[in-house]
């Protein structure tokens, strides 16, 4: 586990989006580490590698959630495409269905040319349905956002921008023999309504032996307002292999 979460650090996803409600996990302390590795050799040498990492503290008090997401392409030799997230977030349980959040972000993105982007923000979680093996909750924050950008000569958007946008998320979770969980976000700029975010993503983990587990994820980013040579939508499909503890 240790070796896996080491690695899981030196790699630098394509997606900034964190499935909050895969990871909260049960009572105490529970965490994964999860690895891909793809290449294509011959007429074009390609390597791709994606990993994942995550610590949960689960008290009567509230939860703590610790994401690391990450991904590098070398082409020939060379290195490119590089991304990564970490997403830290506390849940407090002042009431069984309203919860108060608070949340940072820090991610990088080379596909999308984003040198760097750092968020913190806080809102409240309604809980609208819980049970033993399924949670269908709803979120909403106020978020401060700040982006630098590496930008083509011709792209008249903004280098570095500072704003605060409305975020709200839904998520849905299944567990049993194959475990279900999604999360999606709307996010947009109070000071330009037209400047909005759609993000989502959704995962199958399937349990192989003990804490062996294979996991298919299905990410998704449009964005209204992209830079320059940037596409404004964006999805991502995955199979990693990882460990649960």
């Amino acid at each position: 586990m240790v070796v896996a979460l080491l690695f899981l650090l030196l790699v630098s996803s394509l997606q900034a989006q964190v499935n909050i409600e895969h990871y909260r996990g049960k009572m105490g302390i529970t965490g994964g580490a999860r690895v891909s590795l793809s290449s294509d050799l011959g007429n074009v040498d390609v390597v791709n590698s994606d990993g994942a990492g995550n610590i949960t503290v689960n008290t009567a008090k509230g939860v703590f959630l610790g994401v690391f997401k990450g991904g590098v392409g070398v082409l020939g030799g060379k290195r490119f495409a590089n991304s990564g997230v970490l997403h830290l977030r506390w849940t407090l349980f002042a009431h069984a269905r309203y919860q108060p959040e608070i949340f940072a972000q820090g991610d990088y993105a080379k596909p999308r040319r984003l040198d760097n982007r750092m968020l913190a923000g806080a809102g409240l979680r309604f809980n609208a349905y819980e049970a033993e093996d399924s949670t269908l909750s709803f979120g909403s924050a106020l978020m401060w956002e700040r982006e630098n950008l590496d930008l083509l000569p011709a792209d008249r958007h903004a280098a570095s921008t500072e704003l605060v946008r409305w975020s709200n998320y839904i998520n849905l979770s299944f567990d049993g023999r194959i475990d279900f969980a999604t999360t999606a976000y709307v996010q947009t700029a109070l000071s330009d309504p037209g400047d909005m975010r759609l993000l989502g993503t959704a995962e199958l983990s399937t349990p192989i032996i003990g804490p062996l587990h294979q996991t298919t994820s299905l990410d998704f980013r449009i964005d209204s307002e992209p830079p320059l040579g940037v596409e404004k939508q964006d999805f991502k499909f995955g199979a990693s292999f990882g460990l649960k503890f």
